[in-house]
């Protein structure tokens, strides 16, 4: 390598630092993608837990309705209305009618459920028959009842952690849910979940824990397999090489661990959260390369070799031509400075490139996901979504895309000034008229956020301009007032003329501009430290747009500002100098 020309050995360098570089940023970029795509098949298959387990949580209060619906629901009308679910949810083991009954009326309430065809029934406890006390929690209706049978008569109240249920049920008014509850004869497993609803005398749920205790009438209970459940709720939408566990709430340890089994080295993970009555869930979502095909690091192995392959081409050609320097030397001078011009130049296309399209892949790609997001859950779910969970993805899908266009009309514009394509089309109008119309727009925008416009607009005679243009100006202007005022504040907009020279001024209550940035508000792609009050989206081109189109009516464009202070953004026009045919 001595004998190469330094030229040559420095592409070769620059091309290996290049190329491992370059290897190093597409596998990078590849494992976010990856991570990306797992995070939305997360949020999807959450949602989708999310609303089967609220369906599960309807159904036990429809059968609750079914007790305020009528003064005595009888076994065989309990039977019936439970039947349907039990089919439509393999996964419940039981659903089970358990009243209030007091001391004094035990024996009754025995002797009637025993002629009832339930000769042996009595109210038990887990370690025998219950104990007398002041009131009890037995169970009278069990449906199915083959393999629920000894559960008739067993006492909740026996039992301290199931008094507790049944007690933080009644005070609050609406359905607790445990796992590794006391003694339930007929559940499987301690894993099992319970989920417990009150049910009041006249139907009613009281406001006062007071009332709520004196008109208990007894509860609605459902013994849920949590491992069926989650099988039958996410088996079918969770895709190759993603494995997932739920843990109760608490530590992630095997004590908690209600579903699944933990990979011992996954690839990536997830962890979120899902409400379950009053219990908390934690979702451990876990992937290995099997899931999507895992990252696409190849692609980065081959960019590495195409740069580094395309720098040991270089090399040679350089190499050639460095052994023909003595020969060409005067030449080569020449076309060394015009190259370094040539490159100069398509060094700064090359960066206004490269922010046209980081700004594309940014501001686009994201919205664009969310798109994606909100419409398959919608195609995939179809009639199952609500109405008002319906119009919240579409006013979203609304409200995404109307960013979009409005970024990408931005970037069509700067494309058409960069390129030095913009042309006026002057036809005499009112400045005044058109300045009417833009604040009229722009106060119904700034209503969201009670900020009022004030107008004081001087008559100004009719001149030549582009009246599109200029709209798109004054646009610019009143919507950035908007932006960054906070609510409740007022924006002043002000037209002027002094001789032929007519100023358009827009003052806001915003946070004012530091001198250091304001150097920088009318460069391309320019976002500084003040930001949208309202959290609406910014581009960073239209005040780089609103100076090419001032300039190009021979106008100036400016701002006064102090941080804090607001600031006061202003055009001047000249009245008389733009030449047009009528």
């Amino acid at each position: 390598m001595g004998s190469l020309a330094s030229q040559t050995r420095g592409v070769l360098l620059a091309g290996l630092v290049l190329a491992i570089v370059s290897w190093g940023i597409a596998r990078d970029r590849a494992q976010k993608t990856w991570f990306n795509e797992l995070e939305q098949e997360v949020l999807e298959d959450t949602l989708i837990l999310t609303g089967e387990l609220e369906v599960v949580k309807r159904e036990l209060g429809g059968i609750v309705s079914l007790y305020n619906s009528s003064e005595f629901v009888s076994r065989e009308e309990f039977g019936a209305y439970v039947q349907p679910l039990l089919r439509n949810h393999p996964f419940i083991q039981a659903f089970e009618w358990i009243p209030l009954i007091d001391h004094s009326e035990r024996e009754g309430f025995e002797g009637i459920t025993r002629s009832m065809g339930y000769v042996e029934f009595h109210v038990f406890s887990s370690s025998g028959p219950s104990e007398a006390k002041q009131e009890y929690f037995p169970v009278h209706y069990v449906e199915p009842i083959p393999g629920n049978e000894q559960t008739l008569g067993f006492d909740l109240a026996s039992d301290p952690k199931l008094l507790e249920l049944t007690n933080t049920a009644r005070d609050t008014g609406r359905e607790v849910a445990a796992s590794r509850f006391g003694p339930v004869p007929n559940a499987r497993s301690q894993l099992d979940m319970i989920i417990l609803a009150p049910y009041y005398n006249g139907g009613k749920n009281p406001e006062r824990t007071e009332e709520r205790r004196e008109h208990l009438k007894g509860f609605v209970l459902g013994i849920y397999r949590v491992g069926d459940m989650i099988d039958q709720m996410l088996n079918p939408y969770i895709p190759n090489g993603m494995n997932l566990t739920v843990y109760e709430e608490g530590d992630l340890v095997p004590e908690n661990l209600l579903y699944g089994n933990s990979l011992k080295n996954p690839a990536m993970k997830i962890t979120n959260v899902v409400t379950v009555s009053n219990r908390r869930w934690f979702l451990v979502w876990q992937v290995t390369e099997e899931f999507r095909g895992g990252p696409q690091t190849l692609n980065a192995f081959w960019v590495g070799l195409a740069i580094l392959s395309g720098a040991l081409f270089l090399s040679i050609i350089i190499e050639i031509m460095a052994s023909r320097t003595r020969v060409v030397e005067s030449e080569v001078r020449v076309r060394t400075e015009e190259l370094t011009q040539a490159n100069q130049k398509l060094v700064e296309l090359n960066d206004l490139k490269n922010k046209f399209l980081g700004m594309a892949s940014h501001d686009l790609r994201n919205p664009l996901a969310s798109i994606r997001g909100y419409s398959k859950f919608l195609l995939d779910k179809g009639m199952q979504v609500k109405e008002d969970t319906r119009q919240e993805f579409l006013t979203s899908i609304k409200n995404v895309s109307g960013n979009m266009l409005e970024l990408i009309s931005n970037l069509l514009d700067i494309s058409v000034i960069e390129s030095g394509q913009l042309k006026l089309n002057p036809e005499k109008a009112s400045i005044k008229k058109l300045a009417e119309e833009k604040i009229h727009l722009q106060q119904i925008l700034a209503d969201k956020k009670n900020i009022v416009l004030h107008a004081d607009l001087e008559e100004v005679p009719e001149f030549y301009f582009d009246a599109n243009r200029m709209g798109q100006v004054m646009d610019n202007l009143l919507s950035n007032a908007v932006k960054y005022s906070p609510p409740d504040k007022e924006v002043f907009v002000k037209l002027e003329s002094t001789g032929e020279i007519m100023t358009v001024s827009v003052k806001d209550d915003g946070p004012g501009i530091s001198p250091d940035e304001q150097g920088q508000l009318f460069q391309h792609f320019q976002k500084l430290s003040a930001r949208p009050t309202g959290g609406e989206s910014s581009s960073g081109l239209g005040l780089a747009i609103a100076q090419r189109i001032v300039e190009e009516h021979q106008g100036s464009i400016g701002v006064d500002s102090q941080l804090g202070q607001g600031a006061t953004f202003y055009f001047s026009l000249p009245t008389g100098n733009l030449e047009t045919t009528e």
